[in-house]
């Protein structure tokens, strides 16, 4: 699973001065990962609000549009909190990264998240007519695929 290519990068990600402050205080890493989890736990909880209300399940008097509308803002700054404070987790222990599953797991889900978010997941949202199929199909790829994140996510420090 690991892309021994990207080893040389990973190692430079390590000795980042940047890196060695996450590192270097007992609190860094801590307090830097409390932010990522609150704002995973922020985009989930609106992932699974609007996923649920485009498979018909909750808030059936919104539309879907005027909810991905209300929902954005909290979406977007949390998705802006989760890469920047995963960058500096990630900094801190690259090296520990690169030869451990969960990681690439991860980024992978990651990778596949952020492309269905701001294309087909986008799309839906902001339509005006979503059909049923539609809608449970792109909610249950996006619920899964966020939830999967974050389960590799705390996978990351058992494996």
């Amino acid at each position: 699973m690991h892309l021994t290519f990207l080893q040389p990068f990973f190692q430079w990600c390590d000795a980042t001065a940047l890196g060695g402050w996450v590192r270097g205080d007992r609190w860094q890493f801590p307090m830097i990962e409390t932010f990522h989890i609150l704002a995973l736990t922020m985009l989930y909880g609106c992932v699974v609000i609007l996923s649920l209300r485009l498979m018909g399940v909750l808030m059936k008097g919104w539309t879907v549009a005027a909810l991905e509308e209300q929902l954005r803002p909290w979406l977007n700054g949390s998705l802006a909190i989760i890469l920047v404070t995963g960058i500096l987790l990630y900094l801190s222990e690259a090296m520990k990264a690169f030869i451990n599953d969960a990681f690439w797991i991860k980024v992978y889900l990651l990778t596949a998240a952020l492309i269905f978010h701001f294309t087909l997941f986008r799309k839906v949202t902001t339509s005006a007519e979503v059909s049923p199929v539609t809608g449970k199909l792109v909610g249950a790829v996006a619920l899964f695929l966020w939830l999967g994140i974050g389960c590799a996510g705390r996978a990351i420090g058992f494996v």
